[in-house]
């Protein structure tokens, strides 16, 4: 059986991809692995808004996880407190959610 120019282009294809992918999720954990060491803080992840996509395509649940003081319950409380879904990514965010969050971290660090 012989192999089409047009499947070989779609396997390169999915292979770009799928490194892409792997190469995005491999960012992702970089960064909460500095917001968890502290050598990022979580004001500085919400304040930059020409943050590469690795930082913006992150669950603002698992960002808040991430924070030394704050654990699954609390990051998800907070959440539910400013009425903000867990399936909210930190690109998705308005001003004034990203104001009110910083509000609830430095009261609670």
């Amino acid at each position: 059986m012989a192999t089409s120019h047009a499947s070989i282009a779609v396997d390169l294809g999915r292979s770009v991809a799928i490194a892409s992918a792997k190469s995005l999720r491999q960012e992702m954990t970089c960064v909460l692995a500095d917001i968890c060491a502290g050598s990022l803080s979580f004001s500085d992840v919400l304040n930059k808004r020409d943050n590469h996509e690795a930082t913006n395509r992150l669950y603002l649940v698992k960002a808040l996880e991430s924070v030394a003081s704050i654990g699954k319950i609390k990051a998800r409380r907070i959440m539910a407190d400013l009425k903000i879904t867990e399936k909210r990514r930190i690109e998705s965010l308005s001003s004034q959610e990203r104001e009110e969050l910083l509000k609830r971290i430095k009261a609670l660090v």
